[in-house]
C-alpha cells in the first residue's frame, strides 16, 4: 500500500456565473446571518496561477450591495442560470 498510486483526487464545484445563491454567515455570537446573490464571477486558479485549495466565486450580496470573494461553505445554489 505504500507504492505509488495513479489515483487523482479533484473536487468539481457545480456553481457558476449567474447562478441565484443563498448566502448562509454566523457572526462573532453564532447568529446565523442569511442573505441572497448572485454569482458574478468564478475563480478556480488566480492571476498568478497558483492553485487553490477550495474554489471561490466573486458574489454580488443584494443585502449589503458589494461583491465579495466567497468559498462553497457560505453558498447554497437556489437556481441555475
Amino acid at each position: 500500500m505504500d507504492g505509488k498510486s495513479n489515483f487523482h483526487f479533484e473536487v468539481e464545484w457545480a456553481a457558476k456565473k449567474g447562478d441565484l445563491v443563498k448566502i448562509t454567515r454566523y457572526g462573532w455570537d453564532g447568529d446565523k446571518q442569511i442573505s441572497y446573490g448572485v454569482i458574478v464571477e468564478r475563480e478556480d486558479a488566480s492571476d498568478m496561477g497558483q492553485i487553490h485549495l477550495v474554489p471561490y466565486a466573486k458574489v454580488l450580496d443584494f443585502s449589503k450591495r458589494t461583491v465579495e470573494d466567497m468559498g462553497p461553505q457560505l453558498l447554497e445554489i437556489i437556481s441555475a442560470a
